[in-house]
C-alpha cells in the first residue's frame, strides 16, 4: 500500500524483490490507501482471478497465506484493511511502514484509524530523522496492538529511506510468517532474536512466539 503521491508504478523495485522471494506482490495508484478499501478491491481482484480459467494466476494463489504492506499513509491503511475490510479476516500478517502518527493523522489529514484492533502479527517499523511518526509515538501506536508484534527503529533514517532501508526485515517478517521459513523465524524469535541486537535500530522489541 503506497504512501502519499507515491503510486505502485514507483515502487517497482520492492515488487521486483518480493517475488525473487516467491512472493505475489501487487499494488495500485491509490491516492487514499488509509482507507484499504482499494487495497480490499485489489485483493478481491487477486481471489477472483484466483478463480479464472484464463488468468496467469489461476489456483496460483495460497488464500492461508496473504499479507500486506504499506508505508505512509499506506502504514495507516494497513491496519484498516486487516480491521475495517470486507476481507479482514483473510489477511495472515502485516507490515506498517512509517505510518502517520494518529493525532497528525487525525487532526491534519482527517483521517483515523485504531492499532488496538489489530488481531493478527504485525512488524512495525520507522526511521528516527524526519518521520511522520516520533519514536515516542512509535512505543505509544507498539503498545496498543495486542496481537504478536514487533518493532524497530532505523537510527538515522528519513521517512522516505524505510520503504528499502528496512526491506531485509520487511523479507524476513513474510518469509516466516508467511513461508514458515525456520531461518527467517530466527530474525524475531528465539533465544537470540537478530532485530534485537541490531545495532541500526533503537527501541526493539518482540512480542511473539516462536
Amino acid at each position: 500500500m503506497n504512501g502519499t503521491g507515491v503510486g505502485a508504478s514507483r515502487y517497482k523495485p520492492v515488487f521486483e524483490h518480493l517475488a525473487s522471494w516467491g512472493f505475489i506482490a501487487i499494488g495500485n495508484e491509490d491516492p487514499s490507501t488509509w482507507e484499504g478499501k482499494k487495497a480490499d478491491l485489489t485483493l478481491s481482484y487477486l481471489l477472483n482471478a484466483n478463480e479464472d480459467e484464463n488468468s496467469i494466476f489461476y489456483h496460483r494463489l495460497d488464500m492461508n497465506n496473504i499479507g500486506v504492506e504499506g508505508h505512509s499513509q499506506g502504514g495507516v491503511g494497513v491496519y484498516n484493511t486487516i480491521n475495517a475490510t470486507e476481507h479482514k479476516g483473510i489477511y495472515k500478517c502485516a507490515v506498517s511502514l512509517s505510518l502517520t502518527q494518529e493525532e497528525v493523522a487525525e487532526q491534519v489529514l482527517h483521517i483515523s484509524y485504531d492499532p488496538a484492533k489489530t488481531a493478527i502479527p504485525v512488524l512495525m517499523l520507522s526511521g528516527t530523522e524526519n518521520d511522520v511518526i516520533t519514536p515516542d509515538n512509535m512505543q505509544k501506536s507498539y503498545a496498543k496492538v495486542t496481537s504478536p508484534k514487533a518493532m524497530a527503529v532505523r537510527k538515522g533514517a528519513a521517512h522516505g529511506d524505510m520503504l528499502y532501508s528496512a526491506d531485509g526485515y520487511v523479507t524476513a517478517w513474510f518469509m516466516w510468517q508467511l513461508q514458515g521459513d525456520i531461518e527467517a523465524a530466527k530474525t524475531f524469535v528465539g533465544d537470540t532474536p537478530e532485530i534485537l541486537s541490531n545495532s541500526l535500530y533503537q527501541d526493539q522489541k518482540a512480542d511473539l512466539e516462536g
